[in-house]
């Protein structure tokens, strides 16, 4: 039997039903019955938080959070997301003052992004601002960030799950900054952006509760 839904995977109406049912495993019911077994990679002990996931979230900054979309099938069960250099932290998709302070990912650039929270996804299922119903994000921090020849390697640590539909919803894509009112958004193209965004209001805004934050 399914145990208890943690907060972390409270259900938004008219989605799936999301059971916990082992250590590194969510069950997803969908309206018809059928299960979709989703493997994150969280260990309960670190989810329930370690020493060093707690200083991270206590150093994130509340003016900035780092969106990394990316289509490898294996990003939460290696927790490492690789990006070409350009489709990182591009002009176009980071504030200026970020540009200029971190997108040569020098060390003091590096050491700014890293206070940053993150968003860590798989591209959308469909254009338009849909996706699978059943498909999961991660509120993350990252760990390690290193260039390897025209790539870009992000190792980061997964602090807990969401419902990618909910940064999809258009009444909740204004609060982070996302752009759902076209045929390929923000979250169909694999790409590392920085955005303005209080990510502690924009989660209250959209109803994902108990995420864990900064005081």
């Amino acid at each position: 039997m399914s145990k208890e839904l943690t907060p972390y995977q409270a259900t938004p109406p008219g989605s799936p039903i999301v059971g916990q049912t082992g250590t590194n495993n969510i069950n997803v019911t969908n309206q018809q019955g059928g299960i979709v077994n989703f493997n994150y990679n969280f260990p309960q002990q670190e989810r329930s938080g370690s020493a060093e996931e707690m200083m991270a979230i206590q150093k994130f900054s509340k003016e900035y959070y780092q969106l990394i979309v990316t289509l490898e099938d294996d990003v939460f069960v290696n927790n490492i997301v690789t990006v070409s250099t350009n489709r990182a932290l591009c002009q176009r998709m980071v504030p200026q003052e970020i540009f200029d302070r971190c997108s040569s990912l020098t060390d003091d650039g590096i050491a700014e992004l890293m206070s940053f929270p993150a968003i860590i996804c798989r591209e959308n299922t469909e254009l338009r601002g849909i996706t699978d119903p059943n498909q999961m994000a991660v509120y993350a921090y990252i760990k390690r960030v290193m260039k390897v020849g025209n790539n870009i390697k992000i190792a980061f640590h997964p602090i807990a799950p969401l419902f990618q539909i909910k940064l999809c919803e258009k009444k909740n894509a204004i609060f982070f900054d996302l752009n759902m009112d076209c045929a390929v958004t923000d979250l169909n193209q694999c790409a590392w952006s920085v955005h303005k965004v209080n990510l502690f209001e924009a989660f209250d805004e959209a109803g994902i509760p108990n995420m864990p934050r900064p005081r």
